[in-house]
């Protein structure tokens, strides 16, 4: 290998040294690229709603830059300031409106895709680089952290710029690329702690590569680049102190990594066909050209198996905190390496790869990803446009479950300022039993739920208790809204699965034969006085279950006595986990949590809804049972079990869409008469 550096030592001396490098045609390729690129970032602008990430950092920017910093950073974060203080800044020139906002952040996604480009030419060939280009422009991955006001694109922006100006200066040492690259380091530190951690491993390749006699000015580069680094380790050594993100993210599992390859393929089994043929052409080329590899593979291979190693161990082993973002600053490394060995001379023939590549992606973009429904369509634009709809109808209650400094953000908006006043927030409500208490004092005719990814799943079984008919369902990414009535047409969203009741066929319900029974005056019941259990549902998962989707049990019961109010509708689900039988899933939910009053007749409502991870458990079987915990005076009139079909974009920024998007927004689903109840 010693014998071949020359070899790459010419190759780099000899590259073009233009700031958009390459023949004519190439780059006239990389201009119709970066305007593919723009297009797609672009779509919806001004109005890309913000996500709920960036809400949260805007409502950390403080009147004064130390206060953001200490409490917008420091106290609430577990980013490095950089970005943060870039929002404080560019926010008090244009505003908090989300095109202005996002602006800066497009610009750097689309100016580094034009910096990997010069990177992937110096290194590889035209071809590879406008393949590079191509999914830099069109995949999900690089279009939704280039739109977002976030560190994605600054982290992309910075690690492509170190990461050039690098391979310009072991090309020709000049002071003004050392003094790029120490800058850029620096700034990757600030961005994101995944994107310094892709910086420190450039830096560290630099001085294995440098000439010998030229390694110290290297070395400088990367001291300068830590003395800049220096006032952020006090915020770095106490956000490690913090661990990671367990207060909502799971640790990784065995299934991560190819999750993660079929999102990055936009779930699209043809598109991930052609990215493996394109590989393996690459691959190819590679083998042949074996001197064009040195060292460019193995050094691209270090920079994308550390970030990818390191953060799975930490979130296995420490806390968790891998998820697709943080791989975004060492993903157009791995494309480099995916498609670095492609060579075709032909001008027409070398476009050809990266234009199938683009025009693929963005088909499946918008056919497979959808992203047109997912990236640009905000639950919480919906829930306040509800709220707006619905402030002249004084018989329609609409309820919302949101962050409040989300609520509170999006009231000062102008296009909502009528939804002030005119809406409930649930998370000041007391839960479901406050919910409840409200509707039984206002007696709405129709009510709106604005629901969160994390609300209690059994809010709308309950809602329906009383208003049975489902007018509206419009299902989101990490929301959905769903509007109930009394009267009118309903859709159908449920499906039955078991149900019994004193005097009925149990139908795979097996009930206590000592159970009593009786026929008072709120109707024949099982009698539960002194008895903690009595009547249980235990069969196997069937397997029409799709993730998302959730099972509902609705107990039909009365409470005589206050200790009876402990009465609880329980779901698990147990399966195999570690070689051994388990409960994998556990839900409950009691008789005073659900709003019910000593001595009536009501609903208790419990729900499960299961996730891809759950579902990926062999044997499967779901125990529904009610469990009457200190044994109170309560009486159970019947109990019902169903299926309501899950929202399959519920993650689907994230994961896969789950299946047909029947309540995708403008679509309202099939209607029933009003006279069946769901």
């Amino acid at each position: 290998m010693t014998a071949e550096r020359p070899s790459w030592r010419a190759q780099l001396a000899a590259a073009d040294p233009r700031l958009v490098p390459g023949p004519r045609w190439a780059r006239a390729g990389l201009l119709l690229l970066l305007l593919l690129a723009a297009v797609l970032r672009l779509l919806g602008w001004p109005l890309i709603p913000f996500t709920h990430d960036e809400i949260s950092a805007l409502v950390r920017l403080y009147p004064d830059l130390g206060t953001t910093i200490r409490r917008g950073v420091i106290e609430l974060d577990t980013h490095p300031p950089g970005v943060q203080v870039l929002e404080w800044l560019w926010t008090r020139l244009v505003g908090t409106r989300e095109g202005l906002v996002q602006l800066p952040f497009i610009a750097a996604s689309l100016a580094a895709i034009v910096l990997m480009y010069r990177f992937a030419l110096t290194w590889t060939t035209a071809t590879a680089a406008l393949a590079v280009a191509a999914l830099l422009a069109s995949l999900q991955y690089t279009v939704l952290y280039g739109q977002l006001a976030r560190p994605y694109a600054f982290g992309l922006f910075t690690v492509a710029l170190l990461a050039d100006q690098w391979t310009r200066w072991l090309a020709d040492q000049r002071n003004r690329h050392l003094v790029g690259a120490a800058l850029a380091a620096a700034l990757c530190a600030y961005t994101h702690h995944f994107a310094a951690l892709v910086a420190a491993l450039i830096m560290a390749s630099g001085l294995l590569l440098s000439p010998p006699d030229r390694r110290r000015y290297w070395l400088l580069a990367c001291l300068v680049s830590l003395l800049l680094y220096l006032p952020n380790i006090p915020i770095l050594m106490h956000q490690l102190g913090l661990g990671g993100l367990q207060e909502w993210l799971a640790p990784p599992d065995a299934y991560w990594f190819p999750d993660h390859f079929r999102w990055v393929a936009h779930g699209s089994s043809w598109f991930g066909v052609l990215l493996g043929l394109a590989g393996t052409a690459s691959l190819v080329g590679w083998w042949r050209g074996a001197a064009r590899a040195w060292p460019i593979v193995p050094v691209l291979i270090l920079w994308v198996v550390v970030p990818a190693v390191l953060g799975y161990g930490y979130s296995v082993w420490r806390a968790p905190v891998l998820q697709h973002s943080v791989l975004v600053f060492s993903f157009p490394f791995a494309l480099v390496l995916l498609l670095g060995g492609l060579h075709l001379r032909r001008p027409a023939l070398a476009l050809a790869p990266a234009l199938v590549l683009a025009g693929v992606a963005t088909l499946t973009l918008f056919t497979v990803r959808r992203h047109h429904l997912t990236a640009l369509r905000s639950k919480y634009e919906v829930f306040m446009q509800a709220a707006v709809d619905g402030a002249a109808r004084p018989d329609l209650m609409v309820v919302i479950d949101a962050p409040p400094e989300v609520l509170d953000l999006l009231e000062r908006e102008p296009r909502y300022h009528a939804a002030r006043g005119n809406y409930l927030r649930l998370r000041d409500l007391n839960g479901l039993s406050g919910l409840r208490e409200r509707i039984r004092s206002q007696r709405p005719t129709e009510v709106v739920l604005g629901l969160f990814h994390s609300t209690d799943r059994a809010l709308q079984a309950l809602v329906q208790q009383e208003h049975p008919l489902l007018l509206r369902r419009v299902d989101l990414v990490e929301g959905q809204l769903m509007h109930f009535a009394t009267t009118g047409h309903g859709l159908i969203d449920t499906t039955a699965w078991a149900a019994t009741a004193p005097g009925m066929p149990l139908l795979g319900w097996q009930v206590e034969p000592t159970l009593p029974r009786t026929d008072g005056p709120t109707g024949p019941a099982w009698v539960l006085d002194g008895r903690e259990f009595g009547l249980l549902f235990g069969p196997s998962l069937p397997a029409t279950v799709r993730p998302n989707d959730v099972l509902e049990l609705q107990l039909d019961a009365s409470v005589l006595d206050t200790v009876g109010l402990a009465l609880e509708a329980v779901i698990e689900v147990r399966g195999a986990w570690a070689d051994r039988d388990t409960v994998l899933a556990y839900r409950g939910a009691s008789a005073r949590s659900c709003g019910m009053r000593l001595g009536e007749r009501g609903p208790v409502v419990v729900a499960l809804p299961f996730s891809r991870a759950l579902l990926r458990h062999a044997g499967l079987r779901v125990r529904a049972y009610v469990w009457n915990r200190y044994g109170g005076k309560v009486q159970v009139h019947g109990v019902r079990l169903r299926w309501r079909e899950g929202d399959p974009a519920l993650y689907g920024l994230l994961a896969p869409i789950e299946g047909p998007w029947r309540f995708a927004p403008g679509n309202d689903g099939p209607t029933r008469p009003a006279s069946v109840r769901p």
